[in-house]
């Protein structure tokens, strides 16, 4: 019988225990961060991953986690994900302080996945920081102006009058039922190409699923059972090399097909063989303030270089696509589960209709029963589960100490359900959204908050608006009978998404 010592030499042994011995010490030291602090949190543990393995086996008790840990510990409390602890807070008053007042502390979303998603992604507005992203979004944000919106307001039009054709045929053809993720996508995509950059991509036309389409589901369906995502999040400092080969955790035939669209749309502009030149959109905008990378190491503090503006042309349609797609679907399947609500939207939109001669600008904007709606439906089915700050430097807050390189979440779904602030939180309820002077905007924040909330948010207000009122005003909807109950199931992969498909019915109405 073999003896340890005729393995390996008891120097060897003393050398390897040794090794254990220091690196359980580490783990044991990192994960005492919480414990320091006095802050509230499960007890890791090396086959949990620190607490990572419970997420990683079911990544959708994320939106259930955050409101049951909130009642076991409070509006504070922590998660090790691996050795890296993560701060929750669902304190208005500290997120007030994250988000607005000490938003130079607090200048950016996240420190991982900041590099592998693609040479032109990584230079966008979702991964940049410091003043990079400072010039790419005070170049950008004029795009979003009121001016820049109510031109656009004819081209949101059209192709939410494409959706009506398309949904009139399927009344007349198939009983009037339709597949809401499927149809509300499509619409997305033809809204954010046509509006912003000029693209008519034809989305809507057709049975068969459009390549863009196609290529539009794939950028969602990153799974965190990814081995490089799982090693990323476990040793951060790995994304430096997956960097230097240039990988990506996006597929790169999706990645290849939208940087050769954008770049066909900027050649176009360059050529002068269309007026495109004279069209006031993103991409235009774009072009107009383009600068060298000789600009930008020189210190520009305007402007975009050419990588920049393949970059975010490309998130802005891939975002423009998923979260405006997932909020109508949601809308939309609110509005049919309740009738009452429906038949009252269906009233102001007719009376909007009379009173502006059609559906315009500013009778939208004014329709104060719709933002009812869209609010208390973004609040039900709050698109983002989480979000993230990271602190640059060390800050009490509240008496709660942060220490410089601490990831900040806020638990957005969590909150949006929570019993304290909410009655009923499960039912959908628009009368709740009538006041928004009595909501605190850090506890309904679909759109994020502070100089770094969503960009595109008055843009995807105004296509949900459109859509839905030229959807009502033409038809009545309904639900099938295997359509969900409420409340849907839900999801989280890059956003909440209906965990089941969800089948509506449309009925043309009478005064059409």
């Amino acid at each position: 019988m073999l003896s340890p010592l005729d393995v390996l030499s008891i120097e060897t042994w003393m050398l390897l225990i040794s090794v254990v011995v220091l690196i359980r010490f580490y783990i044991h030291k990192k994960w005492q961060f919480f414990k320091n602090r006095n802050i509230p949190h499960d007890q890791p543990s090396l086959l949990g991953l620190g607490s990572f393995i419970a997420f990683m086996g079911d990544p959708d008790a994320m939106v259930t986690y955050d409101l049951e840990h909130k009642q076991k510990y409070g509006p504070v409390f922590g998660v090790y994900f691996w050795l890296s602890p993560i701060l929750v807070i669902c304190d208005p008053e500290i997120l007030k302080q994250i988000f607005i007042k000490e938003f130079s502390t607090f200048p950016n979303r996240q420190n991982k996945f900041l590099k592998v998603n693609g040479k032109e992604m990584n230079a966008s507005l979702l991964s940049t920081t410091g003043d990079q992203w400072k010039r790419i979004r005070s170049t950008l944000t004029p795009t979003f102006s009121s001016a820049k919106l109510k031109a656009m307001m004819g081209i949101i039009e059209q192709c939410s009058d494409e959706a009506s054709k398309s949904l009139k045929m399927v009344a007349d053809t198939k009983g009037g039922r339709f597949d809401a993720k499927e149809t509300f996508g499509r619409l997305s995509l033809d809204v954010i190409c046509s509006a912003a950059f000029s693209a008519n991509v034809h989305s809507q036309e057709g049975e068969e699923t459009p390549k863009i389409v196609q290529m539009a589901k794939k950028a969602f369906d990153i799974s965190f059972t990814n081995p490089v995502i799982l090693l990323i999040i476990m040793f951060p400092w790995l994304e430096t090399i997956f960097h230097k080969f240039d990988y990506s955790i996006f597929p790169r035939d999706m990645l290849n097909y939208f940087k050769s669209l954008t770049e066909v749309l900027i050649q176009k502009r360059r050529s002068g063989s269309s007026n495109l030149k004279q069209r006031v959109d993103l991409m235009q905008l774009m072009l107009n303030v383009k600068v060298s990378e000789e600009d930008v190491k020189n210190g520009a503090t305007k402007g975009m270089t050419l990588n920049e503006i393949i970059g975010n042309s490309m998130i802005m349609m891939l975002a423009g696509y998923e979260t405006t797609k997932s909020a109508l679907v949601f809308l939309a399947y609110n509005l049919a589960a309740h009738k009452d609500v429906q038949e009252k939207l269906q009233q102001e939109i007719e009376e909007t209709i009379k009173e502006h001669g059609g559906l315009t600008y500013d009778g939208i904007n004014n329709m104060k029963y719709l933002t009812m709606c869209i609010n208390e439906s973004l609040r039900l089915y709050t698109p983002v589960a989480r979000n993230a700050r990271i602190a640059e430097k060390d800050i009490t807050i509240n008496g709660l100490n942060i220490p410089k390189g601490t990831e900040v979440q806020v638990p957005f779904y969590g909150m949006c359900h929570d019993d304290e602030y909410w009655d009923e939180p499960f039912e959908f309820k628009p009368e709740r959204m009538e006041d928004m002077n009595k909501i605190d905007p850090m506890v309904y924040m679909p759109f994020g908050a502070g100089p770094r909330n969503c960009i595109g948010m008055r843009f995807a207000l105004m296509e949900i608006k459109m859509a839905i009122c030229k959807l009502l005003h033409e038809f009545d909807l309904d639900v099938c009978e295997d359509t969900p109950s409420a409340p849907l199931k839900v999801v989280f992969r890059d956003t909440i998404r209906a965990k089941d498909d969800i089948s509506l019915k449309v009925i043309p109405r009478c005064n059409q």
